[in-house]
């Protein structure tokens, strides 16, 4: 009996060794087993490129009989953006990872959802903020978990902005006032005895006003006001004058008696073309620049004093004359909404386009309409023909631009030069 219990002895010792020594193996195995380590997601908030706060990966051991799981602190965890003046804060990170993405103001959360949730999400009052990125992706080639931890600090001042786009201007020009509103709830108010511009948003905080300078505007100093949030900002701004020629033009009695000395005129121009000036919708519908709605030479000038028949007091001629053919295509000059398709007495067959603000072009004496009231028309589109209806002496268009009641200049918005396009650097 005594050989055999000696040899369950030795057998003991044996297995204890084979697992103390695979046990030692093991733990070697999970002790040096190397980490490819692969790079972290790029991650940039409010322009700011970050590093991870820690990452945590999960690698297999012994051919994924155990896993060895590693965390990583970073030195410098949170990223401090500092004080921000906008409120519009972009996050950018691969669409394609499981991202969480959670923001508190001052201690209580205020979102937590996907970096794509978060692109409908807004900030809305100034304060300290803290937002978490937490991102899952494979570490490397072998890992099968991975996690990564962003931090960012930040303070938001966001103050409600008024920019000009100039200080001066010349007769028949327009100007362009930006507000952001920041977290100030009360729409801005503008004033001015330049004209009467009204504000088309651009985003939930963002505004642009037009503001016109009459063909006739005396020149010299005068002021922009722009009110918001208990605050008004003013711009001066300098008028300076254009050249205007003459023309003197012969008009038949018969055209005269039909049209101009028509009885039924002034009521028919109030009720159908003035009662236009005093209104706007509050979509802009453009973006491009505008055209020149048909072919051919200037005939007159925009804004010249016209002298008619024997008549020593001159009129100013509002818009330009293009003398084209009978029949010439006539094109919009913009993308807008067709206020007006139809016969007035003064003015013929007459289209207006609205395209947003108040802002408006007018297409006199066209012989036919392709439009409809309430439609509305690209940019280049036909929209009629040329004619010599109403008050007109031969065939041509007449082209008008106004906002609100103001004449304006159609040159600068053809070449792309007017203050309408500003984008560049505003007048703080």
């Amino acid at each position: 009996m005594e050989p055999i219990k000696k040899k369950k002895r030795v057998w003991i010792w044996v297995i204890a060794l084979i697992l103390l020594a695979s046990a030692g193996a093991v733990a070697y195995a999970y002790a040096t087993t190397a980490v490819r380590v692969g790079e972290s997601p790029a991650v940039s908030f409010s322009g700011h490129t970050a590093a991870p706060a820690s990452r945590a990966y999960t690698e297999p051991v012994l051919g994924g009989l155990l896993q060895k799981r590693v965390v990583q602190e970073s030195s410098e965890p949170v990223t401090d953006l500092g004080v921000l003046a906008v409120a519009d804060l972009s996050l950018d990170v691969d669409p394609a990872l499981t991202a969480q993405w959670t923001i508190w103001k001052e201690g209580t959360q205020v979102f937590q959802g996907t970096p794509l949730d978060y692109q409908s999400f807004a900030f809305d009052s100034n304060g300290m903020y803290k937002a978490v990125l937490e991102i899952e992706r494979p570490w490397s080639e072998t890992a099968s978990e991975a996690g990564f931890r962003y931090e960012f600090s930040f303070e938001l001042d966001v103050q409600p902005k008024v920019l000009f786009s100039s200080d001066r201007a010349i007769q028949g020009d327009i100007l362009s006032v930006y507000v952001n509103r920041g977290f100030e709830t009360s729409p801005p108010d503008i004033e001015t005895e330049l004209g009467a511009p009204v504000f088309l948003p651009l985003s939930p905080a963002e505004s642009i006003a037009y503001v016109p300078v009459n063909y006739a505007q005396e020149t010299g100093r005068w002021e922009i006001s722009v009110k918001l949030g208990g605050q008004t900002y003013t711009q001066p701004v300098i008028v300076t004058g254009r050249t205007y020629g003459k023309q003197h033009m012969i008009i038949s009695q018969a055209t005269a008696d039909a049209t101009m000395n028509n009885p039924e005129g002034p009521a028919n121009w109030a009720e159908r073309i003035k009662v236009l000036w005093d209104t706007y919708d509050e979509e802009k519908y453009w973006t491009e620049t505008f055209l020149q709605p048909c072919e051919g030479p200037v005939s007159t000038a925009f804004g010249l004093y016209r002298y008619t028949n024997d008549n020593p007091v001159p009129g100013r001629h509002t818009g330009i004359d293009i003398a084209a053919a009978a029949g010439t295509p006539v094109m919009s000059s913009n993308r807008g909404k067709v206020v007006r398709a139809e016969a007035v007495i003064y003015t013929g067959n007459t289209v207006v386009i609205e395209h947003g603000g108040g802002l408006k072009t007018y297409y006199y004496h066209m012989d036919t309409l392709d439009v409809k009231e309430g439609q509305i028309v690209e940019r280049g589109v036909r929209i009629g023909t040329v004619g010599s209806t109403g008050y007109s002496t031969g065939a041509h268009l007449h082209f008008e631009v106004k906002l609100g009641r103001s004449s304006l200049s159609p040159w600068e918005l053809f070449d792309g030069s007017s203050e309408v396009y500003f984008t560049g650097d505003f007048v703080n």
